[in-house]
């Protein structure tokens, strides 16, 4: 049906394509999700904001200023009480 040099041919593709198609998940497999590349880049930003506030409040604390920390549940007491 085939002869000798279109089996060889035929068999190197094959051979060739599974080798990349088993190469390539390897290659995935060792990539890290971009969700998970993402959170850390969050996480590091939200660290980086978190020392930024705390230094200006320790800035300000070193001018004698009194530091405000805004809490929602406080926030909401001094409403009411304005309120009444």
């Amino acid at each position: 049906m085939l002869n000798q040099k279109t089996s060889y041919w035929l068999g190197s593709l094959i051979l060739l394509l599974l080798v990349l198609r088993v190469g390539y998940k390897y290659y995935r497999s060792q990539q890290r999700p971009e969700y998970e590349t993402k959170l850390t880049d969050i996480k590091a930003r939200v660290q980086a904001l978190s020392d930024s506030i705390e230094a200006d409040q320790d800035d300000q604390r070193a001018r004698g200023a009194t530091v405000v920390v805004a809490d929602s549940s406080i926030l909401a007491a001094d409403t009411a009480a304005v309120v009444k």
